[in-house]
């Protein structure tokens, strides 16, 4: 975990130094919801929630950047319709390295609204996968460290807060399983606080 946090410091020391007008940085914390698809007819998949925290950068004024450092719970569980009591339980942690390029709609001294999209890196820290009456049972070892993603949403900030709306449309097959497909799609909402 030490190494994780002073990848976050490193990230911040780096953004503090950039020589740019229009930037702010700050910590962010919120609710995700995310499933895991998979490409079989007969698997049924199901959402489940969980919280991420982290924090971002933001460069530029009527168009900016913004990279982020998360820590993400990718979870979803899967269940055969055809075999009675079937369920996998997927549960990945992850360090996610989103690079959104944004645009203000409203822009005042008080409220501002965007919208956004980029793409995503993601990386496994944790893979936990919990199997019952499955034949084909899937692993951590059968779970990609590295992938990827396209993120898209809109936000609102007031005043120091800021508030994201978005979803992840999961592009990298997380299985290496050559018979199954596993993708993670996504919904996140979370506030974050400018400090600068």
């Amino acid at each position: 975990m030490k190494k994780y946090l002073i990848a976050i410091l490193v990230f911040f020391a780096f953004s503090a130094t950039a020589q740019v007008p229009y930037f702010t940085f700050g910590p962010k914390a919120g609710a995700s919801f995310s499933r895991f698809s998979a490409d079989q007819e007969q698997i049924k998949e199901e959402i489940k929630s969980s919280l991420h925290f982290g924090a971002f950068v933001r460069i530029g004024d009527k168009l900016y950047l913004q990279p982020e450092l998360l820590f993400m719970n990718r979870k979803g569980d899967l269940s055969q319709t055809e075999v009675a009591g079937s369920t996998k339980s997927l549960h990945i942690k992850t360090l996610d390295v989103p690079v959104l390029l944004g645009g203000k709609l409203i822009d005042t001294d008080l409220l501002n609204v965007r919208i956004m999209a980029g793409p995503v890196a993601s990386l496994a820290l944790n893979k936990d996968i919990n199997s019952e009456n499955w034949d084909n049972s899937i692993t951590g070892d059968d779970i990609r460290s590295a992938n990827w993603g396209i993120q898209a949403g809109a936000g609102v900030d007031l005043l120091l807060f800021t508030l994201d709306l978005r979803y992840e449309f999961g592009i990298s097959d997380y299985s290496k399983d050559e018979g199954l497909t596993l993708k993670n799609n996504m919904f996140t909402v979370s506030l974050g606080l400018k400090i600068l």
